[in-house]
C-alpha cells in the first residue's frame, strides 16, 4: 500500500458523551465539511474515536490549518501519512518526513489503539527515535523539542506526521440549541459570544445603536466583529435595533441615576421578543460582575427581571485582563478598542445607581409608556447576514434562518 496523506482529527468533550456520542460526532463531521468547503477533500471517516479526512492537498496545509482552528469541538488535527503497520515502514516514513527539515532536537510520541501490533508505544518511540537519531545525527529532547513526531497506530495502519493545528475544544457548534447575543462593539460581548459558541450554542446577534445622536462607527465595528465570529459559525444573523427614541423618553421621565438600568431593561425586552420570533431559548450578554456600575449583583438582578427567558453571562467570573487576552486571541480586540460611541455609555450619568431597588425600578418604569416605542424599534430593526469570507457565503445563505 502506498503512503496516503490525510488529516487526523481528535475531538474534545465528545469523548465524555455516552449513548448519544454518535449524534455529536455526526454534527462535528458536518461542521468539518462546511469549514473545509472549497478545499480538496474526498472522504471523511470516523474510526476509533478519530476522524480522518482523505483526498487532501498537502501543499495547502496552511489553509486547512487556519480553518481547522475555527472548528468548535476539535482539540487538534494533524497532517498525517498513512501506511500498513510495520516497524520498517514507520522508520522509512520518519526519515523521509524529517530529512529535509531544519531542526536539532526531536521526540517521538506514539499512541497505540491497535493492541495487536507487536510493539508497545514506548518501544515504537525508542526504535523510531533511534533510527532518526543515528540516520540524521539529531538529538532526542523529551521536553520542548524542535520537532515532535506524532505517530498513531489504528486498525492495522500507522499514521505519522508533525504538523498540527490546534483548536478551542468544547462542543460542536449546533449541538446546544440557539441563543441571542446582545453584542456591542466593546471588548466584552464579542468574547462572551465566543465562549457560547465554544459550548456548541449557535448565535444570532442583536446590536442596539443611538444613531443619529451617536455616529455610525459602532455599527461598522459590530459588523466587522460579527464577521470575525462568523469564522466559528457559518450562519450569523445580525439585528440592528434603533434605541434612541426609547432612550430619550427614559431620560425625560426618570431619574438620571437609573437611565442605564432602564436602557438595559428595554434592550432585554426587545431582545426577548426577537428571541421568541426565532425560537431562541436564551439571551447572552458580556456582563462581568462588578466591572462597571450596571454590573453589580443588584443591578444585574434588576436587568434580568425584564427578560422572559434565561440570560447567560459566560464572563461573569472573569477579570478584565482575562477577557482582553481572549479578545486578542480570537481577533476582536483591535476592533473593539477603535473609537466609537456606544448607545449606553454615551448617555451615562455622573453618578449611576449601583445598588438598584428592583421594586423602585419597576415602579418608575411602569410610569413610562415604552410599549409603542418598543414596537416602533422592532419595526425599524434591520436584519443582515454577515459571513466571514466568500468561500462560505453560499453555505451561509443556504443555512440562514435555520436552527439545525
Amino acid at each position: 500500500m502506498p503512503n496516503q496523506f490525510c488529516i487526523l482529527f481528535h475531538y474534545h468533550e465528545i469523548s465524555l458523551k455516552g449513548k448519544n456520542r454518535s449524534w455529536f460526532e455526526r454534527q462535528l463531521i458536518k461542521n468539518i465539511k462546511i469549514q473545509l468547503r472549497n478545499l480538496p477533500l474526498l472522504k471523511i471517516e470516523l474510526k476509533s474515536a478519530r476522524i480522518f479526512c482523505y483526498g487532501i492537498d498537502v501543499s495547502r496545509w496552511d489553509e486547512y490549518s487556519d480553518r481547522i482552528s475555527k472548528i468548535m469541538g476539535i482539540k487538534h488535527a494533524t497532517l498525517m501519512e498513512k501506511n500498513i503497520c510495520t516497524l520498517d515502514e514507520m522508520e522509512k516514513t520518519a526519515i523521509n518526513q524529517m530529512k529535509d527539515i531544519d531542526f536539532q532536537s526531536f521526540r517521538v510520541t506514539t499512541k497505540r489503539q491497535w493492541k495487536e501490533f507487536s510493539f508497545t508505544s514506548h518501544q515504537v518511540n525508542e526504535k523510531v527515535g533511534e533510527k532518526i537519531k543515528n540516520t540524521l545525527n539529531k538529538s532526542v529532547k523529551l521536553k520542548t523539542p524542535d520537532i515532535n513526531l506524532l505517530l498513531e497506530i489504528v486498525d492495522g495502519h500507522y499514521y505519522m506526521g508533525h504538523k498540527r493545528a490546534l483548536s478551542h475544544g468544547g462542543l460542536p457548534l449546533g449541538t446546544s440549541e440557539h441563543a441571542i447575543s446582545m453584542i456591542s462593539s466593546g471588548i466584552d460581548s464579542p468574547v462572551a459570544s465566543f465562549q457560547m459558541l465554544k459550548r456548541g450554542v449557535s448565535l444570532s446577534y442583536v446590536h442596539f445603536h443611538s444613531v443619529p445622536a451617536t455616529n455610525r462607527q459602532s455599527i461598522s465595528n459590530v459588523k466587522e466583529i460579527v464577521k470575525i465570529l462568523s469564522k466559528y459559525q457559518i450562519k450569523s444573523q445580525l439585528h440592528m435595533v434603533p434605541l434612541l427614541q426609547i432612550q430619550q423618553k427614559i431620560m425625560a421621565e426618570s431619574p438620571n441615576k437609573l437611565w442605564v438600568l432602564l436602557f438595559r431593561r428595554a434592550m432585554v425586552k426587545i431582545s426577548s421578543i426577537i428571541a421568541e420570533k426565532i425560537n431562541a431559548p436564551g439571551l447572552v450578554t458580556g456582563e462581568s460582575i462588578g466591572q462597571v456600575a450596571s454590573q453589580t449583583l443588584s443591578n444585574i438582578r434588576a436587568t434580568s427581571d425584564a427578560a422572559d427567558r434565561p440570560i447567560y453571562r459566560p464572563l461573569c467570573g472573569m477579570n478584565k485582563e482575562e477577557i482582553v487576552n481572549l479578545a486578542q486571541e480570537i481577533g476582536t480586540y483591535e476592533l473593539s478598542i477603535e473609537p466609537h460611541e456606544d448607545c449606553c455609555s454615551f448617555f451615562v450619568p455622573n453618578h449611576p445607581e449601583t445598588k438598584a431597588n428592583i421594586d423602585k425600578v419597576i415602579d418608575i418604569e411602569s410610569n413610562i409608556n415604552l410599549s409603542e416605542l418598543i414596537d416602533k424599534a422592532l419595526d425599524e430593526t434591520t436584519l443582515s447576514l454577515v459571513h466571514c469570507s466568500d468561500y462560505l457565503k453560499k453555505e451561509a445563505l443556504e443555512l440562514i434562518g435555520t436552527n439545525d
